[in-house]
């Protein structure tokens, strides 16, 4: 072989220290370089898949709570919604209270004024009855002043007994 090397001008012991020489480059070049390199890379590897893993957990908290805000503003706008519709029952509550009140209050007038009428009513009569009265006196002291024969004294003492029970029947 080393017939074919010198004809191609190649040195077999130049040859040799120069493979030994690659190889033993290569080794270092694979430890000391390489290694750290594809140890460099695989550490930044993790930290990307980390950064990832990350962005994913952020964006799921995210969503989760745009979730919690949609359920919290749902409830919300349902509580507001039934706190409507209880003070809508509320007011129409006070509103139909507030009617039957006042119509109470009204029947409660109407009543104390009926009931006002109907004493100045009697109280009205009871003074014509005391003016009839006295008018009717006043009459039969002039009818009594006048001299009766015996026969008109017995005609109005018959007439006033005859209309007496009838005065009585409407009083």
């Amino acid at each position: 072989m080393s017939g074919v090397l010198t004809t191609l001008g190649i040195d077999g012991y130049a040859f040799l220290w120069h493979t030994l020489n690659f190889i033993v480059l290569i080794g270092l070049l694979y430890k000391f370089l390489y290694t750290p390199v594809v140890g460099l890379l695989d550490e930044r590897t993790r930290k990307i898949e980390e950064s990832l893993a990350a962005a994913e957990r952020a964006q799921a908290e995210v969503a989760r709570a745009d979730r919690e805000r949609d359920e919290l503003l749902t409830n919300t706008r349902r509580e507001i919604q039934e706190m409507m519709a209880t003070a809508q029952q509320v007011a129409e509550r006070i509103q139909s209270e507030a009617r039957t009140t006042a119509s109470t209050e009204a029947q409660r007038i109407i009543e104390t004024a009926r009931q006002e009428a109907d004493a100045e009513r009697a109280q009205a009569m009871a003074e014509l009855r005391r003016e009839v009265a006295s008018l009717a006196v006043q009459a039969a002291e002039r009818i009594i002043s006048r001299n009766l024969d015996d026969q008109a004294q017995r005609q109005l003492v018959d007439e006033f007994l005859d209309e007496r029970p009838t005065q009585a029947g409407r009083a």
